[in-house]
């Protein structure tokens, strides 16, 4: 423990601003699941590149959370080395957007990025917090997200709206989220919402208790 300041919590609407984006994503993943087609003919497609892009932004967390914690370092070189983030993992989103001839993996890598980035800068004056919050979070994400696609996976989910193959939905390929697309919307809406959750109730000992646990399986 370093001090008073590390344990004090964050304040509800503080918590709310970290939760609000992804109870949003949550939002829409049910939505998708109960009325598919009602909004946009592809969205199930475009949601299921919603989880492939922020699959690829759990693993980016911790270095994406340094960058913007690293107070000592200049604004300048923060920005640089944050231009060549953008840049190196647009790569991979222009992969996406070109396979399904769509914008929508760049819309949703933006809005991903932009949630992350809300829950980084709500404390920015306690910085030693702010780093071991990140720490928990990518452990939790990392957790939640396996959880979720697992557990749609090889639990019984209900198909509720969805209840044609994949490319009745525009996506194309073959898998298991492609024969089965219900799974796909099912674990997003679970990922998210127990991200949104975790944000809106989180408590400051929990990371402090992460970082030890984390420390002695090591």
């Amino acid at each position: 423990m370093t001090g008073a300041a590390q344990l004090q919590p964050l304040s509800f609407f503080q918590r709310l601003a970290n939760a609000l984006p992804d109870a949003i994503t949550a939002g829409v993943f049910l939505y998708a699941w109960i009325a598919p087609l009602d909004w946009r003919k592809t969205l199930v497609a475009e949601l299921m590149l919603v989880m492939v892009v922020e699959f690829i932004l759990i693993h980016s967390a911790p270095f994406l959370g340094s960058i913007v914690l690293a107070r000592d370092e200049a604004l300048k070189k923060r920005l640089r080395i944050f231009a060549g983030f953008t840049v190196f993992y647009s790569l991979f989103i222009g992969g996406f957007a070109l396979g399904f001839k769509s914008w929508w993996p760049v819309f949703a890598f933006t809005w991903l990025i932009a949630a992350k980035l809300v829950s980084m800068v709500t404390d920015m004056r306690h910085t030693q917090r702010q780093k071991q919050r990140m720490r928990g979070y990518w452990g939790v994400s990392a957790l939640f997200y396996l959880l979720a696609v697992f557990a749609t996976l090889f639990l019984a989910v209900p198909e509720l709206g969805i209840t044609r193959h994949g490319t009745a939905y525009g996506i194309p390929g073959s898998g298991e989220w492609v024969s089965h697309p219900h799974t796909v919307i099912a674990a997003g809406f679970l990922y998210f919402g127990l991200l949104a959750a975790t944000k809106l109730v989180e408590k400051p000992d929990w990371w402090l208790n992460f970082r030890q646990n984390t420390v002695k399986t090591v």
